[in-house]
């Protein structure tokens, strides 16, 4: 029998319901690290648009729809209709790659600017790009002309500055460390929202001072928002509450509700001859614009957003006051239904880690001892009890 070559880190489930997973003893888990099947399991409303959808045409080959039309209506109508183009891949990875690719032809440029501890992607490319040592390591070599930059982990602030009054000097320290590390030919910027590896939240500002220094520099500013966006912080997107306006705009996991599909949102595109590149994928599909379509549907018409912005809230207050009463925690990271609890020792997080599993909790690893949440939408406060009763009897 065929084996993964990637370790499997999930359950033996044989069935589910919203964020719950059971297995075949019975046993229920609550699947607190899922990025991509956002509605949960037998979303209602999902299964009933997927379905009609199997039952009618679902290739590729449909020059226009009102399927496609709807679905490109609310890209362009949730981003202010500040974006002219877009294109459907068939990951998040490729949007990545293919946004640096566009970037870099429409500018000239020959180098790309990324961040430590990022993620883009597990491509050539995206890979390359994503600042985490695993994604590369025995890989060699990594794709050329890409060069890194510090991101704000201000908990882990490797110049030991406090971030209340280092005025961004990571950003500072940007233009001395490129002088040695880069041809001074920086195309393109791509950055993450909030890293989703240990849920690293930027301080209030950082985005948009970067972006002002990449226009600065003549580079096009690519915002990753395969994690945060489509809702995962109780808003559609988080270029707006930071006052950004990105050139480009990476979409994907919550897109399709685990239907594979990227999107990159471009406001300008290279000339038609470069576009070539471009066909093809699996991401261009009647069924992909109707697993696009029900995830809007239920976050904007069935006030799925509103849930989260209010289980986001609740779930922020009890995790603060398990810190308080776990001394075994040394940081609380939220942003909205994203969050982690970095604890001080390492020999508890390694004793912890298959316990929270023993007890039905299904929760992701990170550096520095994280346990990183990321939740489906539908998670509940009474799920979110359940959760905390489980880490205030591991974490005491």
């Amino acid at each position: 029998m065929l084996q993964s070559v990637t370790r499997n880190h999930g359950v033996n489930a044989i069935d589910g319901k919203g964020i719950e997973l059971y297995d075949a003893n019975g046993k229920v888990y609550l699947d607190l690290n899922e990025i991509s099947t956002v509605l949960g399991q037998k979303n209602e409303h999902f299964t009933k648009r997927m379905t009609e959808k199997l039952n009618g045409l679902v290739g590729g080959k449909i020059a226009n729809s009102a399927e496609k039309e709807k679905f490109y209506r609310y890209l362009s109508e949730t981003t202010g209709n500040r974006f002219q183009y877009v294109h459907l891949t068939s990951s998040g990875s490729e949007a990545s790659e293919w946004a640096v690719r566009m970037a870099l032809k429409m500018t000239g440029r020959n180098e790309v600017l990324s961040f430590w501890n990022s993620i883009h992607g597990r491509t050539y490319l995206s890979a390359s790009m994503s600042g985490m040592p695993r994604r590369k390591q025995g890989y060699a070599p990594a794709a050329p002309g890409v060069v890194y930059g510090v991101y704000p982990d201000c908990i882990h602030c490797p110049f030991e500055k406090q971030c209340d009054n280092c005025n961004f000097f990571c950003l500072k320290f940007l233009d001395e460390k490129l002088k040695y590390e880069s041809s001074q030919e920086i195309g393109a910027v791509i950055v993450e929202a909030y890293q989703g590896a240990g849920i690293i939240v930027p301080p209030k500002g950082w985005l948009k001072a970067l972006q002002d220094w990449a226009h600065e520099q003549g580079a096009l500013f690519i915002l990753d928002e395969i994690q945060s966006g489509m809702g995962r912080t109780g808003k559609i997107y988080c270029f707006e509450e930071e006052g950004l306006d990105p050139d480009m705009l990476l979409l994907g996991k919550a897109l399709g509700n685990g239907i594979h599909v990227g999107a990159a949102l471009m406001k300008d595109a290279p000339e038609d001859f470069y576009r070539l590149a471009l066909v093809g994928g699996a991401g261009d599909t009647e069924f992909t614009y109707a697993a696009g379509c029900a995830v809007f549907e239920e976050l904007l018409e069935n006030r799925l957003l509103e849930h989260i912005a209010e289980v986001s809230n609740y779930l922020e207050e009890q995790l603060f006051e398990l810190k308080e009463k776990c001394t075994t925690i040394k940081n609380i990271c939220c942003k909205g239904l994203a969050a982690s609890i970095e604890l001080y020792d390492k020999n508890l997080y390694d004793d912890v880690m298959p316990k929270l599993k023993e007890n039905g909790l299904l929760v992701g690893p990170a550096a520095n001892n994280k346990i990183v949440l990321r939740p489906p939408y539908v998670i509940t406060k009474e799920n979110i009890d359940d959760m905390i009763s489980v880490f205030e009897d591991l974490l005491k």
